[in-house]
């Protein structure tokens, strides 16, 4: 197996400075911490306003661009077909963005708040129980998919318009710093911090994953959740990933993301029915209704008088974290875009993405909410007890054919993290390819041996401990110049337009 389109010069620096971090933080754990504890701080307290508004102006901006006259333009040639349907379009998107977190955010979510609930309201009060799966919806709704949505418009633009098969970050921006800082210890620098927001961001992500299938397993098997499990699930995922990426795009990343779709659909649609449905439905809409109503309110609320710490510690923290992603998501939406109009991209990625978050919290997250308020299962007692992932766990092993229910979750939650684990791969891949090739795929060799990069650094994190909290912080920061390079990437791509299309730029409105 051959390495030679591997850019070695990129590769190595993200993943050592990734094992330096993680290195600082276990010889000198109070030090790190602090700093990076002052650093989340400040990005939260000081400039949470910039990170609230660069959210929704996320959102705004995306939305004129589909709806405007740009957005009929085509992500490739006038003769350029799309490579999947629309069905496995949508699925790989939504399944690239959530992972397994998004089941174990909606049912822990609405606990968290249950305790602590926003907007000025009193635990266990009727006005808090308005808010309880209201603001997971909003967390996990528009402005969240419109931040993963916003680099893939300028990365599709220069992959499948203009035709460019280097995707280096610090390439996407030479109109702006210029080639010979793209090139030189400009770039160099932002091409690394791009990559570590990536590979920090999935490493606290998968470990997420790995302590909540660890959990199922220890439930239904009586295995430990110990480090030893955690390990060889990680090693497992490697090897499922390597699997599919033999297999390939088309009949590997998208199969499995349609499998994957379906079985958690079918998972949420047994828990409507065999929970309490009518509460379910009217529990749900009554929140969507209170998010529409004040989603304004909620986009831009800093609390900077009763300082509650609400929205730094959820709202901002979230923001924070989904420009961190910068790279997975931006290449990965741009890889399977080819042929798609740029409103496509936008409104598919936004609202089906938005929409399919919408279905399982309103499932989970109303069924748990359920089972607290009218003492049907003690799910809050079980979070507090023994952490959310267990929580999630008794909350499924507690529906009808619990046991059976709980091995097709974990066989789901299992598939939702190889997707998006191979979403990572392929993207950082991508970015570290000298050259790719006409369908724009890095080679094999390449995406394997990031499989094992991000593996590695997932273990570490694991065998390091508490540090990865640290790392989980850093990350926070890193999406702070993350939102900057995100503003320049759409300066570039508007350049782009102007040159490439003068007669939309003419157009009257």
């Amino acid at each position: 197996m051959k390495f030679d389109n591997l850019d070695h010069k990129l590769f190595w620096p993200s993943i050592l400075v990734t094992f330096l971090l993680l290195g600082m933080a276990v010889m000198f754990p109070e030090a790190t911490n602090n700093v990076a504890h002052s650093g989340m701080k400040w990005v939260t307290n000081d400039i949470g306003w910039f990170i609230q508004l660069a959210g929704l102006g996320a959102l705004v901006f995306l939305m004129w661009l589909a709806l405007s006259r740009f957005g009929s333009i085509k992500l490739g040639a006038d003769d350029d077909q799309p490579e999947f349907s629309y069905s496995t379009y949508s699925f790989m998107i939504f399944t690239a963005g959530v992972g397994a977190a998004l089941i174990f955010w909606a049912v822990g979510e609405p606990m968290y708040y249950m305790q602590s609930p926003p907007m000025f309201a009193e635990a266990g009060s009727p006005e808090a129980s308005q808010w309880l799966i209201t603001y997971t919806l909003f967390h996990w709704g528009p402005i969240g998919w419109a931040i993963f949505c916003l680099p893939s418009v300028p990365f599709a633009y220069y992959l499948h318009k203009k035709k460019k098969r280097n995707l280096r970050l610090s390439n996407l921006l030479e109109d702006l710093i210029g080639k010979k800082h793209a090139n030189g210890p400009v770039g160099y620098v932002i091409n690394v911090i791009a990559i570590f927001g990536t590979l920090g961001a999935f490493s606290t992500s998968m470990g997420l994953a790995v302590d909540l299938i660890g959990s199922g397993i220890y439930k239904v098997t009586g295995i430990p959740n110990d480090i030893l499990l955690q390990v060889g699930l990680i090693v497992l995922f490697i090897v499922f990933y390597a699997i599919v990426m033999i297999a390939g795009m088309k009949e590997g990343v998208a199969k499995l993301a349609n499998w994957c779709v379906y079985a958690a659909f079918l998972l949420g649609i047994f828990i409507l029915l065999a929970g309490p449905t009518a509460f379910i439905f009217s529990y749900f809409f009554d929140s969507l209704g209170v998010m529409i109503d004040s989603f304004v309110r909620m986009s831009l609320w800093t609390d900077p008088v009763q300082q509650s710490g609400f929205p730094q510690a959820w709202t901002m923290y979230y923001w924070a974290w989904y420009y961190a992603y910068l790279v997975m998501m931006g290449i990965f939406l741009a890889r399977i875009s080819k042929g798609r109009t740029i409103k496509q991209l936008v409104l598919t990625t936004i609202f089906f993405g938005s929409a399919g978050c919408a279905f399982f919290i309103a499932i989970f997250g109303s069924y748990s909410v359920y089972s607290e308020l009218f003492n049907v299962l003690p799910v809050l007692e079980w979070m507090n007890e023994s952490g959310v992932s267990m929580a999630v766990i008794e909350v499924i092993n507690a529906l009808p054919y619990g046991a059976a229910l709980l091995v097709v979750f974990l066989i789901v939650e299992f598939f939702l993290m190889s997707t998006t684990m191979t979403s990572a791969a392929v993207s950082i891949s991508m970015m570290t390819t000298k050259q790719l090739d006409a369908d724009a795929d890095p080679d094999v060799a390449v995406r394997l041996i990031w499989a094992i990069g991000i593996g590695a650094v997932s273990m570490a994190a694991f065998f390091m401990g508490g540090s990865i909290d640290t790392i989980k912080s850093m990350c926070i920061i890193v999406g702070v110049p993350m939102i900057i390079l995100n503003i320049m990437m759409v300066m570039c791509l508007m350049k782009w337009i102007k040159q490439d299309h003068p007669e939309l730029v003419a157009a009257k409105v």
